[in-house]
């Protein structure tokens, strides 16, 4: 945590809570969506609009936008982020935007030695780094497209972990597993891999909530018994990150049997999770963009009349089960004191993690 940019950024989050507008406490900027992987989940590789990628200079002018706001946690992604030539100064950057944590979500899906550089400023920076690992060899291969994935990951993952405790770094390192009908066999294999490689586990579930992502039938969860098992072995397992609550009601998934609340209306203020593509524009969750923050003032655009109709369309969203937006919620929102004790269990066990 960067403490005097947090008391900087504290009196903005405080109003905005009070004045009814997310407090934004997770914003993940798209850097580009340029990538080197060909996933069956998705289709940013497809995009070919331009810019592909965001510009440091536009990127400093969306930080000051987000600045003048108030923002905490900050995630800079894609496509593939390395694949950005300015990649360095913006991560740099982003240390002077979030006070609470910055992270790196790549895809580490290259030779080491091209992108040494920048995972060692990532962690003498304390600079989180999050991949994904779906599964092992050829299954491996087929999800993401590419030949001998999780070889070159894996190999990655332990590399940066070797890095990370030779200079002492407190960067957190997390790689994510999305349950999908093609990988539940290898769940296990999967955690236990990434565990050897110095490397905690987060899980989601595959969904085509988001433009970005693929309807692929192959992917949707088939066998209810299969799925069970994998549900069970995730929960109380202390190499997974999720909250408890979280994993449990995964078997939602199989039903489309979802909660009545939506993260972007019952949890307005605290669990709106902003997305920034690489022209500018803004999301939420699903529709288009409700503005863009190269042109507009990020305060504007969350009192605006079409900013109040996207949270009126979600109204009559069926519901979903994404870690991205249901766990954020299911963390503020405790039903009862054991899950709130578990929530700060579980946010100690980051801190310690990391470490």
């Amino acid at each position: 945590m960067n403490k005097p940019l947090f008391l900087q950024t504290l009196p903005k989050v405080i109003n905005n809570y009070f004045s009814d507008r997310p407090i934004n406490s997770v914003t993940e900027i798209k850097v580009t969506h340029a990538c080197n992987q060909r996933c069956r989940q998705c289709n940013i590789y497809k995009d070919k609009s331009k810019p592909i990628h965001l510009s440091y200079k536009k990127f400093e002018k969306i930080c000051r936008n987000l600045k003048n706001y108030g923002s905490l946690v900050g995630m800079i992604s894609g496509g593939e982020p390395l694949l950005n030539s300015e990649i360095d100064k913006i991560l740099l950057h982003s240390l002077n935007i979030f006070p609470l944590s910055v992270s790196l979500v790549t895809g580490l899906y290259f030779p080491y030695e091209k992108i040494a550089d920048t995972i060692t400023l990532c962690l003498e920076n304390n600079i989180n780094l999050q991949t994904s690992l779906d599964a092992l060899g050829k299954k491996s291969e087929y999800i993401r497209g590419v030949k001998n994935h999780s070889e070159i990951v894996l190999k990655n993952m332990q590399l940066i972990a070797e890095k990370k405790q030779k200079i002492g770094s407190s960067s957190f390192l997390y790689a994510n597993c999305v349950l999908s009908n093609l990988n539940l066999e290898q769940v296990p294999h999967v955690i236990k891999a990434n565990k050897n490689a110095g490397w905690k586990t987060t899980i989601g579930v595959y969904h085509s909530l988001i433009e970005r992502t693929n309807q692929a039938d192959e992917m949707k969860i088939a066998s209810r018994d299969k799925f069970n098992q994998v549900v069970e072995f995730l929960t109380d397992n202390p190499d997974v990150l999720n909250l408890n609550t979280f994993i449990k009601g995964l078997p939602r998934v199989m039903d489309n049997d979802f909660p009545d609340y939506c993260p972007f209306l019952q949890g307005k203020r605290t669990s709106t999770r902003l997305t920034l593509y690489e022209n500018g524009d803004l999301y939420l969750c699903g529709g288009k963009s409700i503005g863009n923050l190269l042109d507009e003032n990020l305060k504007t655009i969350l009192e605006s009349a079409i900013y109040q109709r996207r949270l009126q369309e979600y109204k009559n969203c069926q519901g979903c089960w994404s870690s991205c937006y249901t766990q954020k919620h299911l963390l503020f929102h405790p039903n009862g004191p054991a899950q709130a004790l578990h929530n700060i269990s579980k946010l100690l066990n980051l801190k310690t993690a990391a470490k």
